[in-house]
């Protein structure tokens, strides 16, 4: 793993890294106060609950295995929680634990990295995601979106179905927003990773089949709206009279 910090662009962010591997913790912690970001850290998933609650950091790095309370809880956990509900999370996973990446996201993870990984990698997800947090307005678009019974706000970033507020990760509200704002269209899987993840960033297709899965059962009774084109991708559709 290199330890040479990368270029960023994005402003400054308190990022809390969460990982029971001290050495790691310190390289990465490292590489991103280079970067001028500000870092929290925990060894277990019990403290970084409690930090994420008290400091109210911009980002989190978690690892999935970890003592006391694993990663994929702590990001269940944190999404339920109001004041960390829309927290970017970013899991650190190994590489031959593909369940647990897949569990991770479906637990309310933005991104993964596989473990051993680049510090470079690392770096520009963080920037990636930074920029997809404090710009959810891309394009000049209308600030708000709807369809059917869903309305997204991308300026406050908020989203509600039947006129109640539901709880999105940053890639699933990324997410819905394209489907929604191209309504009736069928959207590729890597025209929904580069809208939903962002440009230069590699992920497999089945990562935005497992955020699809995850978006469905936040707007359910209304699920249907997006459908499956096999082979191809999703399309969202306002739903027919008896889905309402």
């Amino acid at each position: 793993m290199s330890n040479k910090p990368a270029s960023h662009t994005s402003s400054p962010l308190t990022v809390l890294v969460v990982d029971d591997e001290p050495d790691l913790v310190e390289l990465i912690a490292y590489n991103l106060q280079q970067q001028g970001h500000t870092v929290l850290t925990a060894g277990n998933g019990r403290d970084a609950l409690d930090l994420a609650k008290s400091r109210q950091p911009d980002l989190v790095v978690l690892d999935v295995m970890m003592p006391e309370i694993n990663g994929i809880e702590v990001a269940r956990r944190l999404r339920s929680q109001t004041e960390t509900a829309s927290l970017p999370i970013i899991m650190l996973t190994a590489k031959s634990e593909e369940g647990h990446e897949l569990e991770g996201l479906g637990a309310g993870a933005d991104d993964y990295i596989s473990k051993p990984f680049s510090m470079q990698v690392l770096l520009a997800r963080i920037d990636a995601m930074a920029r997809r947090t404090r710009g959810q307005n891309p394009g000049g678009r209308d600030s708000v979106l709807t369809l059917g019974p869903v309305a997204i706000d991308l300026n406050e970033h908020q989203a509600s179905v039947d006129d109640t507020p539901i709880s999105l990760t940053i890639t699933e509200f990324r997410l819905l927003s394209t489907l929604i704002a191209n309504e009736g269209k069928v959207m590729t899987r890597p025209a929904l990773i580069s809208s939903a993840i962002g440009p230069g960033v590699t992920v497999t297709e089945r990562t935005i089949d497992v955020h699809v899965t995850a978006l469905r059962k936040k707007i359910a009774p209304h699920s249907g709206m997006i459908s499956t084109v096999r082979g191809v991708g999703y399309r969202a559709d306002a739903p027919q009279p008896a889905e309402r």
